[in-house]
């Protein structure tokens, strides 16, 4: 592969063609799902918003929204490895 015209496509399509990669990739985004999830938890605390009425609520949806991004950006690997 020429190196002076490579785009960022090709060297994506290029390393998630390794399975190695596309594991390491996807427990990446399972540390960086679960860090969104606590980050977000955390950011409700910081605002004084821990009350008991409403922590449970907004728990689920930190990890709700922490699933969603993880499980977004972990989809890229595998769509590229099965259809390249």
């Amino acid at each position: 592969m020429d190196k002076t015209n490579t785009t960022i496509y090709q060297i994506v399509t290029e390393v998630f063609q390794s399975p190695l990669y596309v594991v390491i990739y996807i427990l990446a985004m399972i540390v960086a799902a679960l860090h969104v999830s606590h980050g977000l938890w955390s950011a409700f605390q910081t605002i004084g918003a821990n009350h008991p009425k409403y922590m449970p609520a907004l728990m689920v949806l930190s990890v709700v929204i922490g699933l969603i991004i993880g499980f977004g950006f972990g989809l890229l690997p595998i769509y590229v490895w099965t259809m390249g």
